[in-house]
């Protein structure tokens, strides 16, 4: 199986859709970094069922869709599909069910939400499909065949179950392991299936016994409630007797009632009226002294309300009194406050007036202080500024200075480096005093350089071999190309010649038989031929195929008869479609030995016997009786006069499908649902089988003499190349001598020419800091004079800021001076000011106050003369008041006395009231006393008759016959029958019941239906049992197969593991072992994982972790090439392995990959010129526009021959 092409699209950097074809054994994609060389090896290992982003180098799976560019819109459907060839070859092809054709093609594609979909064959698929289908091969999203930039070094850091996997998937081993997963699942779903129907199985035993005790209680409780039943029967009516007893008595007891009631009512009705008419007096008297009380409250609310004026009067000429002494007492108090306030006023006004002119002189001090302040302000700020102008310049100067300082300390410091780097270069001078020792190491090289040069001249030509090996190679393909087309084209005919051949000589499949009628005949006749691999047509039968198809259709799957004993004879129409209709083809071939025909040209009609055609002149063979008394009719329509009963023995079939017989007309449809064109598609299959054969044999013979000649093409192959190969490892080795050589020569001349450059350039280095020293050096001298300028000007500046200093300690001492006159003056002025406005504030309160002792003065006369008349007025009116009061006093006495006596007589007719009341309560009490006793005796009456139809309608539950009025007259005829009270047995059969608990009454058929159940599972389990047995047995017999094929290969690729590895590193050892894990059982130590060793040759044993990075990518390619030889996948990709490998191990890899390139495919990226060279084609990957890779492709093979003729 080879790889044949591999399409991306829309797939990361690959926008357009681009294919890889692979033609030759060994192709290279090269291009420079990041142009989506490594995207290639993602996009093989995506396609064949990658699920995790981060080994994409991504962050979610969408991520591998073409994201866009500028100028370039993102694509929303990522596609990559993988083409196989030779994929149903023997040795390495694929065994699975998808794989139907030589071709395989494997799809994937993926959108925008991150949904993947897969296709083989354009069919679409599960991803688990997909990695079935490659079980086996080697090939996986994370197989050895498939090595990623960087995981050829973390192969020797593999944990010890990671290389296990790689020696299983080697061994081929993963299928039988995926195939022990699914059984191990099956067995786990078994097992549970078990144990759910035993858990079943146990539960519904529990259940069984438990309804079985259920159903024994249960008919222990149906017997004793029938028992109780019959008591209770008996307790209805001896209870409907008591009560049919007390409803009598009560009856009786109610007509008693009835009369006492009635005198009762009589005497409570004469009582009533005596009552009323003494309440009438009573009523009257009553209303004579509530009148008499109304009017004595009334005098004596008026002689209440006379009292309360008269002292309401009295009062009020008291308050008056009291009030005009009050004002008396105010009125001398605001005449005094007048004169006092008046006295205060007058010295307040001679206070402000001695005052004023105080303030108005103080004021002028005031403003004269001011304007003096003033004026030594001034003065003061114009000294200040005269002073900060010298300070000024006096910082500008020291400024100037500490410049100039720090000027000089810089150029002193770059004396001092200048000189120290002076003696810097005179001592690199000395050092590149010399150089006579590289000089004669050079001109030894360069001898031995030319040395090898001849040596490689004196090689024969290489093009020569190369163009042998090359036109042997085309030869080679050339007759595999034409073997593999013929081998295509043979097995394609072969198919077909089977298949027709399968059609032309296999029985139809039989179909199933309903009954068993005909049993015992069935079995007799399945020794027989079958009529179907017989039959051949003649040529006049061939003409007429579509026709004997209709007739002979329903009876291609009979059998031929040679015995005449199997024959039945059947004449009549219904037998004859019993057995048509029995549902075995074979029964209805037995109907033609069973009809026996007579002169059919003799009683047919001539307008049917001409069209008839006997059916032994269309059948060459078998040779058959009942053809010779089977006609087919060719006319288009029967004559009427046709008797259907004449045809004994023979029938006849039209056209159009019907069949006349003596059993009448039957269409052909009737017969079963054969139908078809079966001597139609046989004579077409004979002829093409015919024409098949012929061109099978010409095409082996030839494939016959293309074999011969691949293989001895092949042979001279292999020697040229072996030719090849010793020259070219020949000239590799002098090539890499002479680079050697050709670098150590340019390293000596490019060393010499860089010591010759340094030391001129060292000399130029030295006058250009001579030149620089005398220049700082006249820098130093004049920032040195200007320096002493500066100092003398500075103490220049010196008296004159002192004198300024002077003057300005005079200035403010004289602003201090006139600021403490102007506080003073200005402290009195505020003083005198503050005294005059206390002054003016008393004086305007003062007249304040005046104005409102005059107010209240004038108030305090009005109200004395208001009061004055007020108390007049009241004593006028005290007499009047005193008389009516008196009045009312006597008016009230009288009105009392009245009231008295009515009350005194109203109180004597109540209490006749009182008493007549009492007599009336009395009878009325007898009376509702009887009443009630007579409602008593009532209801007792309607609960004694509801009572005898409660109890006769429970009779009537359990006795549907029984009769009310019939007892109750059997009652009155038998009033002194006697009932037995049963009670103590009915309870004694309730506490039998109640100690049987809860019943289930559908126990028993619970219980039926339970056992049902439970009966069919034990062969339930047995089957399950059985099962899981045979899927033991299976993972037992996987697990030996996967141990013999595990440890075999584990053998083997030790083996070749150690022989590469010795080939690689010139001599060691290394190998593959089963570590010790003590957790594992004896008898599964195998399962364990493997440990790695690698001894390079001349080192001591260790540890992988400190081998060189081209040590630990020798040792893994060792490994899984050694792999490979085991088991070759079809295809081998790698990333930049050689990465880490100078050219020498380079060499030693391109050979590794030479040798196995004959059976193995290999696709790899490099950037190493060394790997190229070995590689039939190259796959250039650029990227012209920024984020978009495109493919160049180069047959070397071809590009050499376009360069022969130059050469």
């Amino acid at each position: 199986m080879r790889l044949k092409s591999l399409k991306l699209a829309g797939f990361k950097s690959f926008a357009n859709p681009t294919t890889f074809t692979f033609k030759h054994d060994i192709t290279a994609i090269v291009g420079p970094n990041g142009c989506g060389k490594s995207n290639v090896i993602d996009a093989i290992r995506w396609v064949l069922g990658e699920t995790s982003a981060k080994q994409l180098r991504g962050g979610a799976m969408s991520d591998v869709i073409f994201a866009g560019v500028e100028g370039r819109a993102a694509k929303s459907l990522a596609s990559v599909e993988l083409v196989f060839e030779h994929t149903q070859d023997e040795k390495h092809g694929i065994r699975h069910e998808l794989n139907l054709y030589q071709e395989l093609s494997l799809r994937r594609q993926v959108t925008k939400d991150g949904k993947s979909t897969y296709f083989i064959n354009g069919q679409q698929v599960r991803r688990r499909d997909v990695v079935d289908v490659f079980l086996g091969t080697g090939l996986g999203a994370r197989s050895y065949a498939v090595i990623e930039q960087g995981m050829i070094g973390r192969i020797v850091d593999s944990s010890p179950m990671q290389l296990r996997e790689f020696i299983e998937e080697g061994a081929g081993v993963s299928r039988y392991q995926a195939r022990r997963v699914d059984t191990e699942k099956k067995l786990a779903e078994t097992r549970e299936n078990l144990q759910r129907l035993s858990d079943l199985q146990g539960e519904l035993k529990k259940q069984q016994k438990t309804l079985a005790r259920q159903a024994e209680s249960a008919k222990q409780y149906n017997q004793l409630n029938d028992k109780l039943h019959i008591l209770h029967h008996e307790d209805l009516l001896r209870r409907l007797f008591e009560a049919w007893q007390y409803h009598e008595l009560k009856k009786g007891e109610q007509g008693k009632s009835a009369e006492v009631l009635a005198a009762l009512e009589a005497q409570v009705g004469q009582a009533r009226k005596r009552l009323d008419e003494h309440s009438a007096r009573v009523l009257e008297a009553q209303w004579l002294k509530d009148d008499a009380r109304d009017k004595y409250h009334n005098a004596q609310m008026a002689e209440q309300t006379a009292q309360h004026n008269f002292l309401t009067v009295n009062n009020s000429i008291a308050q008056n009194d009291e009030k005009i002494a009050r004002l008396k007492n105010t009125h001398a108090e605001a005449m005094a406050n007048i004169e006092h306030t008046k006295s205060e006023l007058e010295q307040l006004t001679q206070q402000l007036d001695e005052l004023l002119p105080q303030a108005q002189q103080a004021q002028r001090e005031l403003e004269l202080a001011k304007d003096t302040q003033n004026d030594a302000q001034n003065a003061w700020q114009t000294q200040r500024d005269e002073l900060n102008a010298l300070m000024q310049q006096k910082n500008a100067l020291q400024t100037e200075q500490k410049l100039l300082q720090t000027q000089v300390a810089r150029v002193q410091e770059s004396l001092e480096k200048s000189r120290h780097r002076e003696e810097q270069l005179a001592t690199a001078l000395q050092n590149l005093a010399n150089t006579d020792t590289e000089a004669s190491e050079l001109k030894k090289q360069q001898a031995v350089a030319q040395s090898l040069r001849q040596r490689l001249d004196g090689f024969g030509d290489e093009q020569e071999l190369k163009a042998g090996v090359d036109k042997l190679q085309q030869l080679v393909n050339q007759h595999q190309a034409a073997t593999t087309a013929q081998d295509k084209q043979h097995a394609s005919l072969m198919g077909e010649y089977e298949i027709l051949h399968k059609l032309v000589h296999t029985p139809a499949p039989k179909a199933k038989q309903d009954t068993a009628v005909n049993a015992d005949m069935v079995q007799e006749l399945e020794s027989l031929p079958v009529l179907q691999t017989a039959l051949s047509l003649t040529a006049k039968g061939r003409d007429l195929a579509g026709v004997l198809d209709k007739f002979l259709g329903f009876w291609l799957g009979a059998r031929l008869a040679d015995n005449p004993s199997v024959a039945i004879c059947q004449n009549d129409a219904q037998s004859v479609k019993l057995i048509l209709k029995s549902g075995k083809k074979s029964d209805k071939g037995v109907i033609a030995s069973a009809l026996y025909a007579s002169d059919l040209l003799a009683k047919l009609p001539q307008s049917v016997s001409s069209h008839l055609v006997r059916l032994d002149e269309l059948i060459a063979t078998p040779t058959l009786e009942i053809f010779t008394r089977c006609y087919l009719y060719l006319g288009d329509t029967l004559p009427d006069e046709l008797d259907c009963t004449a045809l004994v023995g023979v029938m006849i079939l039209t056209k159009t499908g019907w069949l006349l017989g003596s059993f009448g007309m039957m269409h052909i449809s009737k017969l079963g649902d054969e139908s078809g064109e079966f001597l139609v598609q046989r004579n077409k299959h004979l002829q093409r089988l015919a024409e098949l054969d012929d061109e099978l044999n010409a095409l082996e013979e030839v494939l016959g003499k293309e074999q011969k000649l691949l293989k001895q093409t092949s042979g001279q192959l292999q020697t040229a190349k072996v030719e090849l190969e010793e020259l070219l490892a020949q000239k590799n080795a002098a090539t890499v001598q002479l680079h050697h050589a050709e670098k150590m020569i340019a390293t000596l001349t490019a060393k010499i020419d860089n010591e010759q450059i340094r030391r001129e350039s060292l000399l130029a280095q030295h006058e250009q800091l001579t030149e620089e020293k005398k220049a700082l050096s006249l820098e130093l001298q004049q920032l040195q004079a200007q320096q002493q300028q500066c100092q003398e000007k500075l103490a220049e500046f010196a008296p004159l800021i002192t004198l300024a200093n002077q003057s300005m300690s005079v200035q403010t001492l004289r602003i201090d001076e006139v600021n403490a006159l102007l506080k003073q003056r200005s402290e009195t002025h505020n003083q005198l000011q503050l005294q005059i406005n206390t002054l003016s504030q008393n004086k305007t309160h003062a007249e304040r106050l005046l104005e409102m002792a005059k107010t209240s003065l004038a108030k305090t006369q009005a109200d004395s003369e208001a009061t004055k008349r007020s108390q007049d007025e009241l004593h006028d009116k005290l007499p009047e008041l005193l008389a009516t009061f008196k009045q009312a006093q006597a008016t009230s006495h009288e009105l009392k006395v009245a009231s008295d006596e009515y009350e005194a007589a109203t109180k004597v007719l109540q209490l006749g009231q009182a008493k007549l009341q009492e007599e009336l309560t009395d009878c009325h009490n007898q009376f509702t006393a009887a009443q009630t006793a007579a409602a008593q005796v009532s209801a007792d009456t309607a609960v004694g008759e509801s009572r005898l139809q409660d109890l006769a309608d429970e009779l009537t539950r359990f006795d549907e016959a029984f009769n009310l009025p019939a007892m109750l007259a059997d009652f009155r005829a038998n009033p002194n029958r006697q009932f037995v009270d049963n009670f103590a047995e009915r309870e004694r059969l309730k506490e039998q019941i109640a100690k049987l608990g809860a019943v289930n009454l559908a126990a028993a058929a619970e219980l039926a239906e339970l056992e049902a159940r439970v009966s069919p599972m034990d062969e339930q389990i047995a089957d399950i049992t059985k099962s899981m047995t045979k899927l033991e047995d299976a993972i037992r017999t996987i697990d030996e197969k996967t141990k013999s094929l595990f440890l075999g290969a584990l053998s083997a690729v030790n083996e070749q593991l150690n022989a590469l590895f010795s080939k690689v590193f010139g001599g060691g050892q290394a190998s593959l072992s089963l570590m010790e894990d003590d957790s594992l059982p004896k008898a599964d130590k195998w399962r364990a994982g493997l440990v790695l060793m690698a001894q390079p040759k001349g080192k001591k044993n260790s540890r992988l972790a400190v081998l060189s990075g081209g040590e630990k990518t020798l040792t893994a390619l060792s490994l899984i090439f050694a792999i490979f030889k085991q088991h070759p996948a079809p295809f081998c990709v790698l990333d930049e392995v050689d990465a880490p490998l100078d050219d020498a191990n380079v060499a030693r890899f391109t050979g590794l990959i030479r040798e196995l390139a004959c059976d193995v495919q290999f696709i790899f990226i490099s950037h190493n010129k060394l790997a190229m060279q070995i590689a039939d084609e190259l796959k250039g990957i650029t990227m012209p526009t920024a984020g978009i890779s495109s493919l160049v492709t180069v047959d070397l093979q071809e590009a050499e021959k376009y360069l022969e003729p130059a050469v």
